[in-house]
C-alpha cells in the first residue's frame, strides 16, 4: 500500500521535473511548441507539457493525504495510475535524453508536424513525447474522480461551517430580539438553499 503511493509520488515529482526541462530544451533547439498534436489536435506541444505539469501538481495534492487516497482508490487503480505515470515519465525522459544529444546545428525541425525533425545525415525522427497524449488521456478519469471526491469533501466542510454560522446568527437574533434586515434575511435564505443543494 505505502509502496504504491511512494512510487506514484516519486513518478509525479520526476514527471514535473522533466516536463519543465523538456519545454526549455525544445525551445532551445528551435522546435515550434505551438504546433498541435493528439488525435483531434487538442494540444499544442506547450499546452501538452503544461497539462502534464498541472496533472502532476493535482495528483501530488491528492496523494498528500495518504489515508484518504488509499480509501478513495483500489489497489488496482493505484497500480494502473502507477503504470500510466511510469509510461508517461518514460516517454518524456527518452525525449529529453534524445534532445540533450542534439545541438541546434545538427537538426532541422519539421515546420508542419510537432516533435518531428531531420538530422544532418537525412534521418527523420519523431520524439517519444508524442506518446504522452495517450498516457495523459488514460490518467484524466482518475484525476477527475479524485478531484470530485476532494470537491465533495470541501463542500461538506464548507456547509458545516456555514451551518454553524447560520445557527449562531439565528441564536444571536432570537436572543436579542432584533430583526434581521431584509438583505441579511435574503442572504441567510440563499446560504441555506446553497447548503441544501451541496448536500
Amino acid at each position: 500500500m505505502a509502496r504504491s503511493i511512494a512510487s506514484i509520488n516519486s513518478l509525479l515529482v520526476g514527471t514535473k521535473t522533466v516536463s519543465s526541462a523538456l519545454l526549455i530544451r525544445l525551445q532551445q533547439l528551435g522546435f515550434n511548441t505551438s504546433l498541435h498534436l493528439g488525435e483531434e489536435h487538442e494540444y499544442s506541444v506547450k499546452s501538452l507539457l503544461y497539462s502534464i505539469d498541472n496533472l502532476a501538481i493535482q495528483f501530488l495534492t491528492i496523494t498528500s493525504n495518504r489515508n484518504q487516497f488509499i480509501q478513495r482508490t483500489s489497489f488496482n487503480e493505484r497500480k494502473e495510475i502507477e503504470t500510466c505515470l511510469s509510461g508517461l515519465l518514460s516517454c518524456m525522459q527518452q525525449s529529453l535524453d534524445k534532445l540533450n544529444e542534439l545541438s541546434k546545428d545538427d537538426i532541422q525541425c519539421d515546420e508542419n508536424y510537432a516533435l518531428h525533425f531531420t538530422t544532418k545525415s537525412g534521418d527523420y525522427y519523431s520524439l517519444k513525447l508524442l506518446d504522452a497524449v495517450l498516457y495523459l488521456d488514460l490518467l484524466k478519469p482518475f484525476s477527475r474522480m479524485l478531484e470530485m471526491v476532494t470537491a465533495q469533501e470541501r463542500i461538506h466542510a464548507l456547509s458545516a461551517v456555514l451551518e454553524g454560522l447560520l445557527n449562531r446568527e439565528h441564536g444571536i437574533a432570537s436572543n436579542s430580539d432584533t430583526e434581521l434586515t431584509e438583505e441579511q434575511s435574503n442572504a441567510l435564505e440563499l446560504s441555506q438553499y446553497l447548503i441544501r443543494q451541496a448536500l
